[in-house]
């Protein structure tokens, strides 16, 4: 049975792979798979030496919990045999575990529209409730497709106290101390980035509110205690629609 927040919370490996299963799952049912790009890279809470990530031949849609791979800092499969996995992924997430230790997950995703944004001079508008989230905690990377360990430690520095990277004209990546963490912000990020696509296809001026009211708008989503936006809300009925549609990710 779950609970409000994940399966994984007592620190069980085999539930966390359960969690970033379902993520994938999400993330192709939000329209974020690319064929074979893309990742979600997860470790337990304080873990120092080990992570886990996918077997890269692998589609989104129909991932599986065995198909994580444990793996060292360095992409070494540490368990099994003949699993092919992409070092673009795991260098990335290493760095940042690493520098960020409240980091527990994190996901490179291609989604249309994030990927039209970054194209943009103007990046991520804060013209909507989604993009309000992002305020002051949304970073801005040049593309490198190969993730080597220079670039990946501009990764690690820019996650910081924000919530999301965004490549310019290429992708994002969002983080979280938890998979459902992770997972909610790429769904705002995405959202935010739909909305401001529709508005300025409309040809019209969009309403870029004063920081004032951006602060007003991000404080709504992180200055009240009774409200918590770590995903964890959400994330035990996006189990069960799984477990009602396709359970097959617990395999």
């Amino acid at each position: 049975m779950l609970n409000n927040k994940s399966e994984c919370d007592a620190g069980d490996a085999s539930a966390l792979r359960i969690d970033m299963a379902a993520g994938f799952r999400w993330l192709d049912k939000w329209n974020m798979s690319d064929l074979v790009a893309g990742s979600i890279v997860a470790r337990l809470p304080g873990e120092v030496n080990w992570l886990l990530t996918h077997a890269h031949d692998r589609h989104f849609d129909e991932i599986c919990a065995s198909d994580m791979v444990k793996v060292n800092h360095q992409a070494e499969v540490l368990e099994g045999t003949n699993q092919r996995v992409n070092f673009a992924a795991v260098n990335p997430a290493a760095w940042v575990f690493r520098q960020n230790p409240d980091v527990n997950c994190i996901i490179h995703a291609h989604s249309t529209a994030v990927m039209a944004v970054s194209a943009l001079k103007s990046g991520l508008l804060y013209a909507s409730e989604p993009a309000f989230m992002f305020y002051k905690k949304l970073a801005y990377l040049d593309a490198d497709f190969h993730f080597d360990d220079a670039y990946c430690k501009s990764v690690a520095a820019a996650v910081g106290d924000n919530m999301a990277v965004i490549y310019r004209n290429h992708a994002f990546a969002t983080w979280g101390s938890s998979v459902h963490e992770a997972m909610l912000r790429a769904y705002m990020l995405d959202q935010a980035c739909q909305i401001q696509l529709k508005a300025q296809a409309t040809d019209q001026e969009v309403i870029v509110p004063d920081d004032a009211e951006k602060q007003r708008h991000y404080d709504a989503f992180f200055g009240n205690p009774k409200y918590v936006y770590d995903g964890s809300l959400e994330w035990s009925g996006m189990i069960r629609r799984l477990d009602r549609e396709d359970p097959s990710y617990r395999d």
